[in-house]
C-alpha cells in the first residue's frame, strides 16, 4: 500500500489534466442536483463551512454563489488551490482557499458548523489509518452537533450489477486468503479518473462504512444514494458516476 499518501495525491491532482478538468467543472458541472438538494436541506446560509478536498473550487465557489458566504476551501494540491484563487480574483469572489491536509487540519477545535468532503474525496485517500485521521480531525473542528457531509461509492450498489459480480468474486477470494499485492483493504483499487489518469480509491459497502464511522464521535443522520435523491444530466453523470451521500452529526 502507498505509504506517502500526501505525495501520491498531490502528484495526481497537480497534473495538468486534473487542473483543467476540475477547473472547467466549476462552470460546466457546478453543483450536482443531488448535492444542491442535500446542501439546501442541511446547511444554513449563516453556517461556517469547511470544504475539504475542494480541488479547483467547484463546490466551494458554487456554494458561495448560492449564498453560503462563510466558507473555506482547502486542498493538498497547490496547483488546484492556485487555480481556485485565480478564478476568484478574476470573478471578484471573496473566498478563502488554502493548502491543507485533511488528516491534520490547521484549525481550532469546535470551529465549524459544517464540514463537507465532496466527490468521494475521503475515499481517495490511501491508507485506512489516514481515513480514520480525517474522521478524527473533522470531529475535532466541528462544533457540537455540527454536520459532516461526504460522498462515497458503495461497491455493492445494485445500480451496477456487473461491478457487484466482480466484487463478489474478489470478496470470495479475500475470504479464501487470496489477497492482492499492494492492497491493504478489500475495496482498495486504482481506477481511471475523469482525466484518464490513475487514481487511488477505496470502495466500501454500506455496512463497512457504518463500522468505519462507529458511534463514539458521530451519529448517522442519513445515508442515501445520489440517484434516489435526484436525476442528473448526462454531463454530470459522465463526470461523477453514482455515489452515496452520508450525513453525520457530531456527538
Amino acid at each position: 500500500m502507498i505509504v506517502d499518501y500526501k505525495e501520491y495525491n498531490r502528484e495526481h491532482y497537480n497534473l495538468d489534466n486534473s487542473v483543467k478538468a476540475y477547473g472547467e467543472a466549476i462552470d460546466s458541472i457546478k453543483l450536482w442536483n443531488s448535492e444542491k438538494i442535500i446542501f439546501d436541506k442541511y446547511i444554513k446560509h449563516g453556517d461556517k463551512i469547511l470544504d475539504l478536498g475542494c480541488g479547483a473550487g467547484r463546490t466551494t465557489i458554487n456554494l458561495y454563489r448560492e449564498g453560503y458566504r462563510d466558507i473555506i476551501g482547502i486542498d493538498i494540491a497547490d496547483k488546484l488551490i492556485d487555480y481556485a484563487k485565480n478564478y476568484c480574483k478574476e470573478n471578484n469572489l471573496n473566498i478563502d482557499f488554502m493548502l491543507g491536509d485533511a488528516t491534520k487540519l490547521q484549525f481550532d477545535d469546535n470551529m465549524f458548523d459544517v464540514v463537507i468532503f465532496s466527490f468521494n474525496g475521503m475515499q481517495c485517500i490511501p491508507g485506512i489509518e489516514n481515513r480514520y485521521k480525517v474522521l478524527d480531525e473533522v470531529a475535532r473542528v466541528l462544533k457540537p452537533n455540527g454536520l459532516y457531509i461526504f460522498t462515497a461509492h458503495d461497491r455493492h450498489d445494485p445500480y451496477y450489477l456487473k461491478n457487484l459480480l466482480f466484487w463478489n468474486k474478489l470478496e470470495k477470494d479475500w475470504e479464501d486468503g487470496i489477497h492482492y499485492q499492494d492492497v491493504e483493504c478489500l475495496g482498495d483499487m486504482v481506477a481511471i479518473s475523469q482525466t484518464g489518469d490513475e487514481v487511488f480509491v477505496h470502495l466500501s459497502t454500506i455496512d463497512e462504512m457504518k463500522k468505519f464511522i462507529g458511534d463514539d464521535k458521530f451519529n448517522i443522520v442519513e445515508y442515501k444514494y445520489s440517484y434516489d435523491i435526484s436525476s442528473e444530466s448526462k454531463e454530470v453523470l459522465d463526470f461523477i458516476d453514482q455515489t452515496v451521500f452520508w450525513i453525520l452529526k457530531k456527538r
